[in-house]
Parts: structure tokens; C-alpha cells; sequence
């Protein structure tokens, strides 16, 4: 009886010292979890620009065409123009000769309606024409056109007479525009509106049919209190006060393309995380670096 009792003490106090040593392994793990720092990425919210832009695909096109028509029927005798050539409004492009029956066969010509180049000839010598086919086509490019599309939720950012910048790959310079044209309706299936813009083209560098890139300004806000567009999760973000993180929630201005505008719940000179901040939910302590160091 005596052997068994000795046993049971053996086991009671072997337990207790094990409990003891969980216990403080897990109060130590604990306060190492506590005290847990955490790597962050910050920058200092400051003052700035903040610019929202968009770009879109457009085409070029003349600024004004126009197709040319024959008086008369009658027959192709002699071509006075090639394809590129600059005429001026009235000139001669194309000699005919009147084939009706009836008529004598006299000489006349077709003219063309605009100052402008030859685009196109759309017949050859011997060829029959008639007052109701085009016989050529004449573009004016010296100012030229831009044909784009801009998102529904985009075109109320849209203004007469604004610039918006022209890109060509392949041209070794940007071109700047000024909308003339915004459309009314937007479209039941793009959901977009179409939008025209002009620019003169002295240097013929832009030519009808040519893709062209078209940067559009949305808003620009100027002297805005600002942070990087990676600082922000939703509607708030996360501040680095005394080696702790603090959650904040803001009120967002314009979204730029680089930097979002803040309009409540920072202040200027404050330190914003940028980076690690998906892991926090506030009250952590961390440890701050600088962007760029």
C-alpha cells in the first residue's frame, strides 16, 4: 500500500512540473508575440499635384475630304494629277471627252472641289464615268482630326476646347489637341461617347488613317494633401505613431494616377505605410523605413 502511494506522489508532482513548464512556455511565447515587430514601408504625406488621366486608342483622320464627281458622262482621256499630289480648289484633275449620242466629242474637264492632296484616283485612262460615282478623292491634312472614345463614367471630365496630348509610335514627337467635339450619347454597347479633337499638321507628320495614342486629363487638383494610390485600403489607411500602428480612416478627394488626395483623417507631415500594411489591424508595433532608403 505504502509502494502505491509512493507511485502517486511520483506521478502527481511529475505532472505538475510539466504543466509548470507548458504554462511558461506558452505565457513566453505570448509575450514574444506581443512584442512581435513588424517591417513597414512608409512615406510623409505632403503637399502636391495630383493628376487623374486616361488614354485611349484613336484615329486620325483629314480634317476635311471631299469626293469628286464629274458634270458629265463620258470617257477618261487623260489623268493630270498623281496620287499625293497638292491641287489647289478649281484645279483641273482628270481630262474627259463627252461620248453621249448626240454630243460631239468634246474635250472637258473635272476639277477638283477643295484645295487639298490627291488621296486617291479611283479610275484609269479609258475609264467611263458618270455624275453619280466618284472619280477621286482630295484630303486637306494640314489640320487633321482625332477620332476617340471615352468611358461613360469619364466624359463628364471632358470640356470643349481642352488639350489633350497625341501620341504616334513611330513619330518622333507628341502632338498636343483641343477637343471641338463630344457626343451627346453613349453608346448602348461600348458604353462610351466619341469625342473629336483638331490639331494643326504643318509638317504632315500625321496622316489620315494613322492609330493614335490620346491622353486625356480627368482632374487635377493642385497643393492637395496627398499619399501614393498603395497607401490606401478602401476608405483608410494605417499611420505610424511612436513605433505603433494606428489604423485611420480618410476621406478620399481625386484619384490620380499616382497619388490619391486626402481630405480628412490625415494631416500634412505624418507618416503613412505603404508597405506591409495588409497585415496589420492596429496596435502593432513596427518598425518604420523610409521609402528609398
Amino acid at each position: 500500500m505504502r509502494k502505491w502511494l509512493i507511485i502517486i506522489i511520483v506521478i502527481v508532482v511529475l505532472t505538475a512540473a510539466i504543466m509548470l513548464r507548458v504554462g511558461a512556455s506558452q505565457r513566453k511565447g505570448q509575450k514574444e508575440e506581443v512584442t512581435q515587430v513588424i517591417p513597414v514601408e512608409i512615406v510623409t504625406a505632403t503637399k502636391g499635384d495630383v493628376v487623374s488621366t486616361c488614354e485611349v486608342l484613336g484615329t486620325i483622320v483629314a480634317d476635311k475630304t471631299a469626293q469628286v464627281f464629274p458634270e458629265a458622262m463620258g470617257r477618261v482621256m487623260r489623268l493630270l494629277v498623281k496620287e499625293g499630289a497638292y491641287v489647289k480648289k478649281d484645279a483641273n484633275i482628270m481630262a474627259t471627252r463627252n461620248e453621249t449620242v448626240g454630243f460631239e466629242y468634246e474635250e472637258g474637264f473635272i476639277k477638283s472641289p477643295i484645295s487639298g492632296y490627291v488621296g486617291e484616283l479611283m479610275v484609269d485612262v479609258g475609264s467611263m464615268v458618270s455624275p453619280q460615282a466618284p472619280v477621286a478623292l482630295i484630303v486637306d491634312y494640314y489640320r487633321v482630326k482625332i477620332e476617340f472614345h471615352v468611358a461613360e463614367v469619364n466624359v463628364g471630365c471632358v470640356q470643349m476646347n481642352q488639350k489633350v496630348n497625341i501620341v504616334v509610335d513611330g513619330i518622333g514627337e507628341n502632338f498636343t489637341a483641343r477637343v471641338s467635339e463630344i457626343s451627346p450619347v453613349i453608346d448602348a454597347m461600348t458604353r462610351t461617347a466619341a469625342v473629336k479633337a483638331v490639331t494643326s499638321n504643318p509638317k504632315k507628320l500625321l496622316q489620315p488613317g494613322m492609330t493614335a495614342r490620346v491622353q486625356v486629363n480627368l482632374g487635377e487638383k493642385s497643393g492637395a494633401l496627398r499619399i501614393p494610390k498603395d497607401a490606401l485600403l478602401d476608405s483608410y489607411l494605417f499611420v505610424v505613431t511612436d513605433s505603433t500602428a494606428k489604423r485611420r480612416d480618410v476621406e478620399v478627394g481625386l484619384i490620380g494616377d499616382a497619388y490619391v488626395e486626402i481630405l480628412e483623417g490625415l494631416t500634412d507631415g505624418e507618416k503613412v505605410i505603404v508597405v506591409g500594411q495588409q497585415r496589420l489591424a492596429g496596435g502593432e508595433k513596427v518598425n518604420p523605413i523610409a521609402r528609398g532608403e
